[in-house]
């Protein structure tokens, strides 16, 4: 059994969800990425409730009534005729029992399916930034989310770190695994040359594992989400001074 188990987490290791052929003592688990969210399937049992064929009740029969030879009449010189009583009292027809459908062994089998958060994302001098001045980005997105998930019997435990592509509007890209953090300590930051209006645009990529029956793996496929936001960036006033003259 332990060989079937693992057997179904090598083929979930390889982007194919496993179909094991017994997973009757332990359940069988994939935990897989589609259309953006995780994916997590789980089978335990011999297989579905299956009814056996009810035979049809036997139709309705009618015996036929038997009647006892009568002697033939004798020869009588009156005129009164012999009275002949036959029976109208109809055999008892006792009704098979109608067979009850048997259930096979029952299977147990559910889906769920696990959405991430979308990352917000905070910047500052969060009112009109100024040009060649840094602004520090941030998100609220945690270093690692943990998850621990029930399904047929089992616990899952599945674990996901983000990591982040920043778009700050003017072309510049930057790649991290950091969330970013306020002034004076984010590290995430960008100075705009020229002032206008952008849109900032996070893309979160997560990857992760899983755990399940003491066997740690690798949850096939990625999944991204995207946050926007806009910023607008003004250039410092400028203004001319003229020259102070003194006298004595």
């Amino acid at each position: 059994m332990k060989t079937l188990i693992a057997l179904s987490l090598l083929l979930t290791s390889l982007s194919l969800p496993a179909h094991a052929t017994d997973c009757i003592e332990r359940a069988c688990i994939d935990v897989y990425t589609q259309d953006g969210k995780i994916v997590i399937e789980g089978r335990k049992g011999s297989g579905p409730v299956e009814k056996k064929a009810v035979a049809p009740a036997p139709a309705k029969t009618r015996k036929a009534i038997v009647r006892k030879p009568v002697a033939p009449k004798p020869k009588v010189t009156g005129t009164a005729k012999p009275k002949v009583v036959t029976s109208t009292k109809k055999p008892v027809v006792r009704k098979k029992p109608t067979p009850q459908p048997t259930a096979s062994a029952t299977s147990l089998s559910d889906k769920l399916v696990e959405m991430l958060p979308t990352a917000g994302i905070s910047y500052s001098p969060s009112f009109q930034p100024l040009i060649k001045v840094p602004v520090f980005f941030w998100c609220d997105i945690p270093d690692v989310v943990t998850k621990k998930i029930e399904i047929v019997g089992e616990i899952v435990e599945v674990s996901l770190k983000p990591s982040f592509i920043w778009h700050y509007g003017d072309g510049v890209i930057f790649a991290t695994r950091k969330a970013g953090a306020p002034y004076p300590d984010g590290e995430i930051q960008h100075s705009y040359s020229t002032p206008g209006h952008y849109l900032v645009q996070l893309i979160t990529s997560w990857d992760g594992d899983f755990t399940v029956q003491g066997v740690k793996l690798r949850i096939p496929g990625e999944i991204k989400t995207v946050s926007i936001i806009p910023i607008t960036v003004v250039a410092a006033p400028s203004r001319f001074t003229p020259p102070v003259l003194f006298t004595r």
